[in-house]
This record gives structure tokens, C-alpha cells and sequence, in this order.
């Protein structure tokens, strides 16, 4: 299957929920279990079928997803037979600033990726729905139905999305099984119904149909996404089918999902769900110390990553790489970014630290599993729980 692949990453995703974890970073750089980006899963579904090249779609700056890429090599995107990792920035200042159109070049860069590629297909992909895809079946799907459109979805129940969720789910015509017959916003279906068919931003879409999408895309000002091209498929009669995947998913859409998510890998049968249901997850690598754990550590159902130092309690917690806790801490229901540092006496629970946070001995900070405390980049969090810039 190698080079029948042409991946677009469209990363001009909702935000603003996340924020102010999202202030200098789209959501495909958000870490996760403390050792991942969210941009690994799809990446290293791209590396398990045999994909040479991505083109990413980033909404603002793309700077710390730039910086765990590099050159794509961990998930052999840095081939000199056609690969290569094509970025595109800034998206959401490249339209025009007066009605928020979209301009040519935007348009232009993903008709020039996808032509100049060997690809068959074109994959459309988002990074916001966290899943394992196993790519190679979703194509064999696709060639068995000889559809024109294929889209992922997961059976799964309305309560697990946000009331205004941004997603779609879908409705399959009833006498041929799989034909994906109307595209319904999650947010106009009621909160009370039961299981919902949720697409999980993966399109796989021939090339020819692709590229005349793209130009339809391009008259009517719209993002090129699932949603679009779904939207699209159903207005000019295509045949469009779903493939349902059955594996972990989450969907990341305000920061208690993204909480939640996190929490879900201390479970051993969600992280095997996740990391073992088919292919390896890859990331990039990082040499570093070992962790060490002081003689009154204690450690209570968490993952530690590298290069850390524990001399107090951690328990139902994630802490990323060199995060320090001091004796006497206590770390609960939490998520540590790294370098971050607390001090002697200091208490989380329901607690998300960003990189580089400093708590300050004797602070005290208590969120809610509902509503977890958010503590952005480079923050100081004093004595009496009040922030400072560092």
C-alpha cells in the first residue's frame, strides 16, 4: 500500500474549550500520558500503512507541533521517494480579513499536494478524536463497497459528548447496510437519546472525487474536513459508506475530556484498548534519566514518566517527564506537565499543570473531577493559591 496515500491533516479545529491549554498549541501537540502528543495516533496509523507523506492544515501557529515532528522520521514520513511532512500555517489569518473567506492559496496547496502525489486515495483526518485506526482495513472496506466516500464512526452513547458538540453522527439506509444516508450535527440531538453513530474525523475518498470536492470546496468558501466533504458526498448522490470501528475512542473537546482522557490510561484495560489493539503507537523519542524515588515516596495506581523525582505521595495521577515532587506533597486525580516543580506541603487533586508551573510551598489547589483546576504555562502558583507570571 505504500504511496496509494495522500494524508491531509486538517488541524483548523474548535479550540476554545481548551483553552488556555491551547493558547500556544494546536490541539494535535495536547500531551497525553505522559509521553505522547495527540498527533501521534493518526501519525502512527499513517506509518502502519505504509504512508510516505501528510500535509497539515494548522490553524495558528504550528511551532510546538513543528518541534515534535521534526522531520517525520519516527513515523517514516521523511522518505526521498515522495514522502515528506508538507506543513501550512497561520489558516485562520490567511482568510480574508473582511468576510472570513478562505483565500486561493489555500485551496491551491492542497490541489497541488495531492496531484503532485502517487496517491489513489486521499485521507482526511482530524486529530481531536483520540483512536487507534487500523488504516490498511478501512481501505480494504472501502475497495469491497466501491465507494467513493468512506467514513470511520463508533456507535457510541450521546452523554459521552458535550451538549454543543462540535461532531456529526450519521444515519445508514436500513435495506444496504452501511450507506451513509444524512449527516446530523451531535449538538441538535437530544442529550436523553441512547447510542449515536459518531464520526470520528477519518475520510478515506478516491483521488478524482477528491479533487472535484476540493474545486466544489472552493466555490461554496468551505474548510476542507470530513464535515464538508461529507456534506458533499450526500449533495451530489456519491456512494458513501461508514466503517465502523470498534476500538478506544475520545473524543477531545473541552478541557474535562481531555481530563478524562488522560485519567482513562490509568485503567489497564482502556490503555490496552488503546496502545495494543492492533499496531504500535509511535512517538518521538527523548533519552533520559531514569525517575527516582525518594524513601517516603509513595506511589498509588499512576504512570511517571523519565527523568522525574518523587520524595512525596502520588496517587490516580500522570506525571510527564522531570516533574519534581518534594517530601511531603501529596499529588492526587492529577496531571503534571513537564518541568514542573511542588514544593514541600503542597496539595492537587483535580489538577492539570501545565508545562513549567511552579507551585509554591503549602499551596493548595482542589478542582472537581466535572471541573478540574487548570494551571496554564510558566505559572507561579503561590502560598494562598494566587498566580503569578514566571
Amino acid at each position: 500500500m505504500r504511496n496509494d496515500i495522500a494524508a491531509i491533516f486538517n488541524l483548523v479545529e474548535n479550540d476554545e474549550k481548551l483553552r488556555p491549554l491551547t493558547n500556544r498549541r494546536p490541539i494535535a501537540s495536547l500531551p497525553f500520558a505522559c509521553r505522547y502528543r495527540l498527533i501521534d495516533f493518526p501519525f502512527s496509523s499513517l506509518y502502519n500503512a505504509e504512508a510516505v507523506s501528510a500535509a497539515l492544515f494548522i490553524s495558528e501557529s504550528g511551532h510546538s507541533l513543528y518541534d515534535h515532528i521534526r522531520s517525520g522520521a519516527t513515523w517514516g514520513l521523511d522518505s526521498i521517494a515522495g514522502g515528506g511532512v508538507f506543513t501550512h500555517s497561520q489558516i485562520r489569518l490567511k482568510t480574508n480579513s473582511t468576510d472570513e473567506d478562505f483565500t486561493p492559496a489555500y485551496y491551491d496547496d492542497h490541489y497541488k499536494y495531492v496531484t503532485k502525489s502517487k496517491a489513489d486515495y486521499v485521507l482526511l483526518m482530524g486529530s481531536s478524536v483520540l483512536s487507534n485506526m487500523h488504516l490498511d482495513s478501512l481501505i480494504n472496506y472501502h475497495n469491497e463497497k466501491q465507494s467513493e466516500v468512506t467514513i470511520a464512526y463508533k456507535n457510541v452513547p450521546r452523554t459521552i459528548l458535550i451538549e454543543d458538540s462540535v461532531y456529526n453522527h450519521y444515519t445508514f439506509d436500513e435495506e444496504k447496510a452501511g450507506n451513509i444516508t444524512a449527516v446530523n450535527p451531535v449538538a441538535e440531538t437530544p442529550m436523553n437519546d441512547d447510542m449515536i453513530s459518531l464520526g470520528i474525523e477519518v475520510m478515506v475518498i478516491n483521488k478524482k472525487t477528491f479533487l472535484d470536492y476540493l474545486q466544489k470546496a472552493r466555490e461554496q468558501n468551505l474548510c476542507v474536513s470530513v464535515n464538508s466533504f461529507s456534506k458533499l458526498a450526500l449533495e451530489d448522490g456519491d456512494p458513501m459508506y461508514g466503517y465502523e470501528y470498534t476500538g478506544y475512542l475520545k473524543p477531545i473537546e473541552d478541557l474535562k475530556s481531555y481530563f478524562e482522557a488522560n485519567m482513562d490510561m490509568l485503567n489497564e484495560d482502556n490503555f490496552n484498548a488503546l496502545f495494543y489493539r492492533a499496531d504500535p503507537v509511535l512517538t518521538r523519542s527523548q533519552n533520559s534519566a531514569p525517575s527516582y524515588y525518594g524513601e517516603e515516596a509513595a506511589i498509588h495506581n499512576s504512570q511517571v514518566a523519565n527523568d522525574c523525582e518523587v520524595y512525596g505521595e502520588v496517587t490516580n495521577s500522570l506525571l510527564f517527564r522531570k516533574v519534581k515532587v518534594a517530601e511531603s506533597a501529596k499529588v492526587e486525580n492529577s496531571i503534571v506537565m513537564k518541568n514542573c516543580y511542588i514544593e514541600e506541603g503542597a496539595t492537587l487533586n483535580y489538577v492539570i499543570l501545565d508545562k513549567h508551573v511552579y507551585v509554591k510551598k503549602g499551596a493548595h489547589l482542589e478542582g472537581t473531577p466535572e471541573n478540574p483546576i487548570v494551571i496554564g504555562k510558566n505559572e507561579i502558583v503561590e502560598e494562598d493559591g494566587t498566580l503569578m507570571r514566571g
